[in-house]
């Protein structure tokens, strides 16, 4: 039981004939009051519909029709993924990275071809429109997950319908059903009760208008619970269909999500106690809120004062106001990806330089406490395709793009766009007085190391033979994200400034999980003792030459394992805008020796069972 749930007891009933609350499952803790608003989800009418009426049966396409309706399927899939990218954008802004990950995964999913192909199949073999077609093929996957006996697994059925449910809006014209009333005519936050609610639905969700959340279906494991609980709204599952059904629209019930309760029919005497607890609540979540915000505009470090440099990854101008907005100390990663992704046509020199220049000041605008930037140079390829970069290099589709040339790979075999880019920041970090650090991706050699330094030291000759002078000179890192680079760091360390561990692909190479793999993409998340001990030997080069080791993949922001890698020896964590204060706020919260002490004995585990164990059980 947390913290949280230990505090906000449920209340013993009193000798008297007040209604006991129901039981139903926790899933995100907290006090909530307030009344019902009633919603039927769209994504079980999809379900109930999965199997064709009679009027289905006798439609069928003709030939004409099938290569229409395969074609308006596709249109369908490539809106409903631009519009997940979006939203993807949206929530990494407002919620967090992790979250954000959860619609990256429904991208996924609509590519997938046991799902786009099987339906592409049965518009041709069977004739059926294209709704009836996918509306099959997804309920039959998300019927196979849901039988698991994997929680975790079972749990991605939900995903599975969430996310080709847009597709069916889309293909049906139909305008998506609104989940709460409009802001200006609520009088109080209410009791959201759904039979069901998708991650989609859950991550619109606005906490000064929800008060809490009770559904029928949905567990734990769930992305809507997920969110809920990034949210901070509280929501128990469970409720019985019949339950659902006699429940009325302003109806005042109350839950209390850490205990999985239920209250109807509130007495007088039960209302003013939740309200009383409710208050208490409210004021803990403000003064831990508080204590949160007295580190923005404070430097990251240990209860004994050790600093530790707390960056933020931004990706575009708006990610760059709000990593200043939100106390980063500098930007730890800055993805230069911005500029060329969905173009059809490459940026030149100056139009790079432009927008390097606006984003550059964006962020120097708000920030007091530094002004250093670390950009990656462009890591294309693998799940990261440009058609305009393919017009000047060719197709990078290839059977296995994870392995193929991406990253510091295109860099070296085209040189000429690297020396534009670098030129472009340089020029762009002069103008605007930013501290500007220069990263290369996907490092695997020594020798790839060497050409990039050196192509470096040529472009700022270059630059300062026209008069071009920064101060300090830019230091020069790599991206530790290959099983390779990890084994070389103690030889790649005497060629370098620094080191920046890129979590989420070091992950993916370690443990051979592709995380762009509809099928196995469940694997990528808990830590893995193998990826740990693969930081720790990157952390122990870094110490034993004297350069600085950052963390810039979604470990960093998790403000548990942020102050463990603090620990290993990681003096710089770089994360999600939405999860610095959280991450300094517990960094504070022990000495150095702490965190050593409890990072080096998570070294020790073998199972990521065993080593989430051990996270859990620290202070």
């Amino acid at each position: 039981m947390s913290e949280h749930e230990r505090t906000f007891q449920a209340p013993t009933p009193s000798p008297s004939s007040a209604p006991l609350p129901l039981r139903l499952v926790p899933l995100s803790p907290g006090l909530a009051l307030g009344p019902v608003w009633l919603y039927r989800s769209p994504a079980l009418q999809q379900q109930s519909q999965s199997q064709p009426t009679a009027a289905d049966k006798g439609r069928r396409l003709t030939p004409e029709q099938v290569a229409e309706e395969q074609q308006r399927l596709r249109v369908a899939v490539e809106q409903a993924v631009a519009e997940l990218q979006a939203l993807t954008a949206q929530v990494a802004r407002t919620v967090g990275k992790e979250e954000a990950a959860i619609f990256e995964a429904h991208q996924l999913i609509l590519q997938d071809p046991e799902i786009l192909d099987a339906a592409i199949e049965r518009i041709s073999q069977q004739g059926l429109p294209a709704e009836q077609a996918l509306r099959e093929v997804a309920e039959e996957n998300a019927q196979i997950l849901a039988a698991l006996d994997d929680e975790l697994l079972a749990a991605r059925a939900s995903d599975v319908r969430d996310a080709t449910g847009r597709v069916l809006r889309l293909l049906s014209g139909t305008s998506t059903t609104p989940l709460l009333p409009q802001a200006e005519s609520v009088h109080e936050p209410v009791i959201l009760v759904a039979d069901d609610l998708t991650p989609s639905d859950t991550a619109t969700l606005d906490p000064r208008l929800v008060a809490g959340i009770c559904t029928v279906f949905g567990g734990p494991t769930t992305h809507a619970a997920i969110i809920a609980r990034s949210l901070e709204i509280p929501a128990v599952s469970g409720l019985s269909p019949d339950l659902f059904a006699r429940l009325t629209p302003g109806q005042r019930i109350a839950l209390d999500g850490g205990r999985g309760l239920l209250y109807l029919n509130l007495t007088p005497e039960q209302e003013r106690e939740l309200l009383q607890r409710i208050q208490l609540q409210q004021k803990e979540r403000a003064e831990q809120q508080q204590q949160r915000e007295r580190w923005r505009g404070r430097p990251g470090a240990t209860a004994d004062g050790v600093p530790v440099a707390i960056f933020a990854n931004v990706g575009d101008e708006e990610g760059a106001k709000q990593a200043a907005e939100q106390g980063a100390e500098g930007i730890g990663l800055l993805r230069t990806e911005f500029l060329f992704g969905g173009r059809e046509q490459f940026p030149d020199e100056q139009e790079q330089e432009a927008a390097y220049r606006r984003l550059f000041r964006a962020f120097a605008a708000g920030q007091p406490q530094g002004k250093t930037i670390i950009a990656r140079t462009l890591d294309a390829g693998a799940d990261k395709p440009f058609p305009a970069l393919e017009a000047l290099i060719g197709s990078l589709q290839e059977a296995n793009p994870a392995l193929g040339l991406r990253g510091a790979r295109i860099h070296l075999c085209h040189e000429e766009l690297l020396r534009q880019q670098l030129r472009a920041l340089l020029r762009a970090a002069q103008a605007t007085g930013i501290t500007l650090q220069i990263m290369f991706p996907m490092i695997a050699t020594l020798e790839e190391v060497r050409r990039l330094r050196a192509l470096t030291e040529e472009v700022l000759a270059e630059l300062e033979g026209r008069g071009l002078r920064l101060t300090p000179r830019p230091a020069v890192g790599i991206m530790v994200e290959t099983p390779a680079a990890a084994l070389m760091a103690d030889v790649l360390a005497r060629a370098v400034d620094f080191f920046s561990i890129g979590t989420n692909d070091l992950y993916q190479y370690v443990m051979a999980v592709d995380r762009t793999n509809g099928r196995v993409a469940s694997l990528f998340g808990r830590l893995e003792p193998a990826v740990w001990r693969a930081i720790a030997q990157v952390a122990r080069a870094g110490q034993q030459h004297g350069r600085l080791v950052a963390v810039c993949g979604e470990l960093a922001g998790d403000p548990l394992i942020g102050p463990l890698l603090v620990g290993l020896g990681v003096r710089e964590l770089s994360m999600n805008p939405p999860a610095l204060l959280a991450v300094k706020e517990r960094l504070a919260r022990q000495p150095l020796a702490y965190w050593q002490e409890q990072a080096q004995r998570l070294l020790q585990a073998e199972t990521a069972a065993e080593l989430q164990h051990m996270l859990e059980s620290i202070a």
